[in-house]
C-alpha cells in the first residue's frame, strides 16, 4: 500500500514540478542560455537528420520482388512487370524463366547452348548450374541442389530459392496466394 501512494505522489507531483520550472533559456533560468538552447537543438536535429539520410540511403537499395504462380507478371519495388512464361512448381520447387529473374534481382546470366550451362553473376558472386544437373557451383565452390534447371516451352527455367539465396535474398513464400517474395 506504502508503494502505491508513493507512485501517486509522484505522478502528482511530477507535472508540477515540470509546469512550474522556468523554461530554459528565459530570465528565470539565468543558468541556461537561449544560445546553448539553440545549439543544443540544432545538434539534435542534426543527428537525426543524418539517421535519416543513412536510412534513404538503405531504402534506395532495397530490392522486394513479388511472383505468384501461374501469372505472368511480377512486381518489382511495386512496380509491375510483364514475364515471357509464369513462374510453376515442379518437384515442390518453384521454377522461375531465367531471364525474368535476372532481370527481377538485377544480375547477369549467360546461356551456353552447346554445354546446356547457365552462368549467373551479381555483383561479385558467380553462380554456375547445368540443365539436368544437380550440381552447381557458387563462387568457385561445389555444392548439391535437390532439383535441376529445366528447359520448358523453349525457356530455361531454374530453381527460384537456390539461385535467390545464393544471391543474398531472402526468400518467403506466401502459400495463401501462391506468391513468392524476395527481398534484398
Amino acid at each position: 500500500m506504502r508503494f502505491k501512494w508513493r507512485k501517486l505522489w509522484l505522478c502528482l507531483l511530477l507535472p508540477l514540478l515540470l509546469l512550474s520550472g522556468a523554461a530554459a533559456g528565459s530570465k528565470a533560468d539565468p543558468l541556461v542560455t537561449q544560445g546553448w538552447v539553440d545549439q543544443y537543438v540544432a545538434k539534435q536535429v542534426a543527428d537525426v537528420d543524418k539517421r535519416l539520410d543513412a536510412l534513404a540511403d538503405r531504402l534506395d537499395n532495397f530490392l522486394t520482388v513479388r511472383l505468384w504462380l501461374g501469372r505472368d507478371y511480377m512486381e518489382q519495388n511495386g512496380r509491375q512487370k510483364q514475364l515471357d512464361a509464369p513462374p510453376y512448381a515442379a518437384s515442390g520447387r518453384t521454377y522461375v524463366p531465367l531471364r525474368a529473374l535476372g532481370e527481377a534481382i538485377g544480375a547477369d546470366f549467360a546461356w551456353e547452348g552447346s554445354t546446356k550451362k547457365v552462368t549467373c553473376t551479381r555483383g561479385s558472386q558467380t553462380i554456375i548450374l547445368q540443365v539436368g544437373s544437380t550440381k552447381m557451383t557458387v563462387d568457385g565452390a561445389a555444392q548439391q541442389i535437390d532439383v535441376p534447371p529445366q528447359v520448358l516451352n523453349g525457356r530455361v527455367c531454374v530453381p527460384l530459392r537456390v539461385i535467390s539465396e545464393n544471391l543474398g535474398f531472402a526468400v518467403v513464400w506466401h502459400s495463401a496466394d501462391k506468391m513468392i517474395e524476395l527481398t534484398h
